[in-house]
C-alpha cells in the first residue's frame, strides 16, 4: 500500500555518535599505525577490547543490518592472531585487521548474486594459548527480494529433514531442506527495520544449540517428535530412505521450535540478526539420531550517517 504521509525521520541519538566515534577513533588509529610501521610502542591492548573494536569496526565500514534480502548466506572462517596471553601489541592490529578483512572480501565475492549485501560480522574468540588466540570470523551476507512475515507452510510443504534432498517424493528443490525452509521463514521478518542506515557493533552469539541440550525449555512432550520442541529422529531407514516432515510438523517446528529457542535465548535490549539452522547426525548413543541444531546471533543496533565502503 502507499504511504499516505512522509516517511519518518530517522536521526542519531546519543548513544548512536558516542559509539561511533569510538570507532572512528579506532580507525583512526589503525590508520596511523598502518602508515608508521616504524612506531613501535610497545603498548598492550586487552584481547576482547580488541575483538571488539575489530568487529564493530567492520560492521561500521562494511556491513548494513537494515539491508532487505529473502535469503542469508552463512560462512566462518578461523584465523589465528598473535598474543601474548590475554593480550595483544597495539602494533599488530593492522595486519589482524587486514586478515580478517581479506577473508572476509574473499567470502563475500564468491558469493554468486548480484543482489547483495553484507549484514553482519561477528568475531568470537575460540581458544588463547600463550602466543596466540584462534578467533572464528563468522559472516551473514542476504540475497534476493525480501517478504516480511513468517507465513505458514502451504499443503504441499512435505520437506525431507536435512541433506539437500528438496521436497519429499517430488524430485524437485534439491539443494533445499527442511533446515533451509525454516532458516528462510526465521530471518526474513526479524532483519527488518524502519527506514535508516544500521550497523552493529556489538553481538551475542549462542553457539550451536542441540534439541536436548542441559535446558527443560527446549523439551516439548506435544512436539512431533514427542520429546523436543526441535526435530529428533532416531528411527532406523532403509538406504535411500530419509525422514519427511509435513506441513503441519513444520509449521509446528518453526514457532513452537526454532522461533521459540530464537525468543527463548534472546539478551535484554538485543535482537535476532542470524538466524541458523542446521542438520546433523549424532551418534553419541550408538546409533544414529537425526537431529536440526540452530544457532543465534544478536545484536544491538546503531545508526550511522555514513555509507559502507565496498569490500
Amino acid at each position: 500500500t502507499e504511504l499516505t504521509g512522509s516517511p519518518p525521520e530517522i536521526s542519531q541519538s546519543k548513544a548512536d555518535i558516542l559509539i561511533e566515534n569510538k570507532i572512528r577513533a579506532f580507525k583512526s588509529k589503525l590508520g596511523h599505525l598502518r602508515e608508521n610501521p616504524q612506531f613501535k610502542s610497545g603498548e598492550n591492548m586487552a584481547v576482547d577490547s580488541a575483538v571488539w573494536y575489530l568487529t564493530a569496526s567492520l560492521n561500521y565500514t562494511y556491513a548494513r543490518a537494515g539491508s532487505d534480502f529473502a535469503n542469508i548466506i552463512s560462512d566462518s572462517a578461523k584465523i589465528t592472531i598473535p598474543t601474548n596471553g590475554e593480550e595483544l601489541l597495539l602494533e599488530d592490529l593492522p595486519a589482524i585487521y587486514q586478515q580478517f578483512l581479506d577473508s572476509l572480501s574473499a567470502k563475500y565475492h564468491a558469493i554468486q548474486s548480484e543482489n547483495k549485501k553484507l549484514i553482519m560480522v561477528n568475531l568470537v574468540v575460540e581458544e588463547t594459548t600463550e602466543n596466540e588466540t584462534e578467533v572464528i570470523l563468522y559472516s551473514a551476507t542476504g540475497a534476493g527480494i525480501p517478504t516480511y512475515t513468517y507465513g505458514l507452510f502451504g499443503l504441499s510443504d512435505y520437506w525431507t529433514w536435512g541433506f539437500g534432498l528438496g521436497q519429499c517424493d517430488a524430485n524437485i528443490n534439491f539443494g533445499r531442506d527442511a533446515t533451509t525452509e525454516l532458516q528462510y521463514k526465521i530471518n526474513n521478518p526479524n532483519i527488518t527495520y524502519p527506514p535508516g542506515t544500521y550497523f552493529i557493533p556489538d553481538l551475542t552469539n549462542t553457539g550451536w544449540i542441540y534439541p536436548w541440550d542441559d535446558d527443560p525449555a527446549y523439551e516439548d512432550l506435544t512436539s512431533p517428535n514427542g520429546a523436543y520442541r526441535l526435530f529428533v529422529d532416531g528411527a532406523t531407514y532403509p538406504p535411500g530412505v530419509e525422514p519427511c516432515i509435513p506441513p503441519d510438523d513444520m509449521n509446528c517446528y518453526l514457532y513452537e521450535g526454532v522461533d521459540y529457542v530464537m525468543e527463548y535465548n534472546k539478551p535484554a535490549g538485543k535482537y535476532l540478526t542470524n538466524g541458523e539452522v542446521m542438520w546433523d547426525i549424532d551418534t553419541g548413543m550408538g546409533y544414529e539420531i537425526r537431529v536440526h541444531i540452530v544457532r543465534f546471533t544478536y545484536g544491538r543496533k546503531f545508526i550511522s550517517e555514513d555509507p559502507t565502503e565496498d569490500l
